[in-house]
């Protein structure tokens, strides 16, 4: 993955949606609920991010859309987690809509496919338990934590 070319922009946050690739398969059972199991690892994610550009980073998109068409490469991005990282994409769609506001700047969106990163159970479980102990407030908790190893512990007789 290091050595993926980087797309060096990152996309407007109110323009951002995406779609979380599940590894799930549902089947629906014609009476209750329906029936869940794991499928396969691979899902992705779907997203349609919204870049705007000035005249200087559109020239730089289309230079990188040219030499990288049809290759996965590296978009900064907000989807698996509460801060942006770096995540292998694909652009998916034929057409890439382009609006121009002037002659200075010009609003692209994307249609690609993101590689979800690789989750750590224990991370996660460990999130929803410190989510849970705290009600909802999860700082608070590792604030108090914070405390109890940096100031009470060390000062303790």
């Amino acid at each position: 993955m290091a050595d993926l070319p980087k797309l060096r922009l990152k996309p407007l946050r109110e323009g951002y949606s995406f779609n979380l690739g599940r590894q799930t398969v549902t089947t629906q059972t014609e009476s209750g609920q329906p029936r869940q199991r794991k499928a396969s690892v691979g899902t992705v994610h779907t997203l349609s991010p919204t870049y705007k550009c000035t005249r200087v980073q559109m020239q730089y998109l289309h230079a990188f859309l040219r030499a990288y068409e049809a290759q996965p490469f590296l978009a900064y991005l907000l989807i698996d987690d509460i801060d942006h990282k770096w995540y292998e994409c694909r652009i998916v769609s034929d057409d890439i809509p382009v609006s121009a506001l002037g002659d200075q700047i010009f609003t692209v969106q994307l249609s690609i496919t993101a590689t979800p990163i690789s989750p750590s159970l224990q991370a996660d479980l460990v999130n929803i338990s410190a989510y849970d102990v705290s009600d909802g407030n999860p700082k608070l908790f590792f604030y108090l934590l914070e405390q109890l190893v940096n100031v009470d512990l060390p000062n303790a007789p």
